[in-house]
């Protein structure tokens, strides 16, 4: 899959010219240290920009050598590999200062998939599993959590998982640890990224040391359809 493919929107160089052009900093390195919210979009069911699957991993610059850009582009070829098909989304990656009033345009976008091309849903899409990770200590401000969709466990999976079930299986428990293995984990193993928890309380990141999944299904209701139709009673 190339993780470079430009689908509906800007190209990469266009959003490099938008960049520039708006007074905001160029995408070049920013100083070690520097902590990246990375927002990974991919589309779910179809192209509607709101109905797209979203996850949010921070990352911290530990050289300050390679640019936002570069970060985007590995973490979507992650994503391509992660869901094993041509499914359409993209990669962006902005500056995280915990400063939430502030504007925060992207620093880099990397589009990955074919056009048009979405991950297909076996079941309610609220329904996913939790992949829980902390620093050091399974504490508040030490740990967090990425909600990962039950379709993009299934399009991960070999031939598919099926609708949810009571519980979670062991495949899908184990796509879920995949999304780590193949998609965060590698960052820390390139030596300029770590992946990290971010405390907006404490305002800083920690490396991610432990991660795990159980078997216990999450819901996240803002990613449910908008309603189309409605029954209505009245009581006597």
């Amino acid at each position: 899959m190339d993780a470079s493919s430009e689908g509906p929107g800007e190209p990469q160089n266009t959003l490099r010219e938008r960049v520039k052009s708006s007074g905001d900093p160029e995408i070049e390195p920013l100083a070690a240290g520097t902590i990246y919210k990375v927002l990974i979009s991919v589309e779910g069911d179809n192209a509607l920009p709101r109905d797209m699957m979203q996850v949010t991993p921070h990352v911290r610059d530990r050289t300050g050598v390679e640019t936002p850009q570069n970060l985007s582009a590995i973490v979507a070829a992650a994503m391509g590999t992660y869901l094993t098909t041509q499914a359409h989304g993209y990669v962006r990656v902005y500056h995280q200062d915990f400063n939430p009033a502030a504007p925060h345009p992207p620093l880099g976008e990397t589009r990955f998939g074919t056009s048009g091309t979405s991950v297909p849903s076996a079941g309610p899409r609220e329904i996913g599993l939790c992949l829980s990770y902390y620093a050091s200590q399974n504490t508040k401000r030490f740990r967090g959590r990425l909600y990962i969709p039950h379709s993009w466990l299934s399009v991960h999976t070999p031939g598919g998982l099926g609708p949810p079930t009571s519980r979670p299986s062991a495949g899908a428990m184990g796509a879920c640890m995949n999304f780590a293995t193949l998609v965060t984990i590698p960052l820390n193993n390139s030596g300029n990224w770590e992946w990290v928890v971010a405390s907006h309380v404490d305002k800083t990141a920690r490396r991610v040391t432990n991660y795990w999944c159980n078997d216990d299904w999450d819901i996240q209701r803002r990613r449910g359809f908008r309603e189309t139709t409605r029954q209505n009673g009245s009581v006597p």
